[in-house]
């Protein structure tokens, strides 16, 4: 792919990866650092939890980089790495974080198979990148990669767990009293709704638009990157509500 000419599409998606990427960075290293005031390992789960959310974007930024700069695209072994070798992290940053919040009794059997199921994912992912890396995907464009089956599996387990608790967590915070707590809630919910949406409709544009030059997938690559944008902003809110955000939302009688 080094001498492949980019269609619209591509800037698109490598640009709008890469904004959704270092907004990510921002707001997860921002979350991370009230470590230090609050002395909480809440905050490192949840930043790192973000961080890792928005790894599977991580490669189309690197990639899109190195292309501006040499002309050249992040190769396609390293690419399946930084995109898939990071998510369990997250998804065990986040379900500890979330069994600290509401479930502490069940929080050994929840790491417990959450690190088996990593382990398994790991292994296997190794074992088909030596042996038939195509089972892990195919690059089809520069930003675009369709996953096999097992790949997409991981995903969807990993999303539908994600989702569900963050639901969960967030309705608690719902029936608070206090309203402030109420907001941050129903920020997190947008936020878990608008990335699950976004996820879904991302992993689907390769599939349902074959023709590159299509401009509606154009239209529909930058929703779905809007979409990605905000539900940052949304967890961002819902986690700390900076006093930007308790102005717009909470107003004081």
């Amino acid at each position: 792919m080094k001498n492949l000419d980019l269609q619209l599409v591509d800037y698109l998606q490598g640009s709008f990866s890469l904004v959704f990427v270092l907004i990510s960075l921002i707001i997860g290293f921002t979350i991370l650092s009230k470590y230090t005031k609050y002395k909480s390992r809440l905050y490192i789960l949840v930043g790192i939890s973000w961080i890792g959310v928005a790894n599977p974007w991580f490669p189309d930024s690197i990639s899109f980089i190195m292309y501006l700069i040499f002309q050249e695209f992040l190769p396609r072994e390293w690419y399946f790495i930084i995109g898939n070798c990071f998510i369990p992290i997250a998804l065990l940053s986040w379900l500890t974080a979330f069994t600290d919040m509401i479930g502490k009794k069940k929080q050994k059997i929840v790491i417990t198979l959450t690190i088996i199921l990593s382990i398994a994912f790991e292994v296997m992912f190794f074992y088909l990148f030596f042996t038939d890396i195509n089972a892990i995907g195919v690059l089809s464009r520069p930003f675009t990669v369709n996953f096999g089956d097992f790949i997409l599996i991981y995903l969807v387990i990993v999303i539908l767990v994600m989702f569900i608790t963050g639901i969960i967590f967030s309705q608690k915070s719902v029936k608070s009293k206090d309203k402030e707590v109420r907001v941050k809630g129903k920020l997190l919910r947008a936020a878990f709704i608008t990335f699950t949406i976004a996820a879904v409709f991302d992993s689907l544009l390769g599939t349902i638009f074959e023709d590159p030059t299509d401009p509606l997938l154009a239209i529909m690559v930058v929703i779905v990157r809007v979409l990605l944008i905000i539900s940052a902003i949304e967890f961002y809110g819902g986690f700390l509500l900076p006093r930007w955000m308790h102005s717009i939302f909470i107003r004081e009688k």
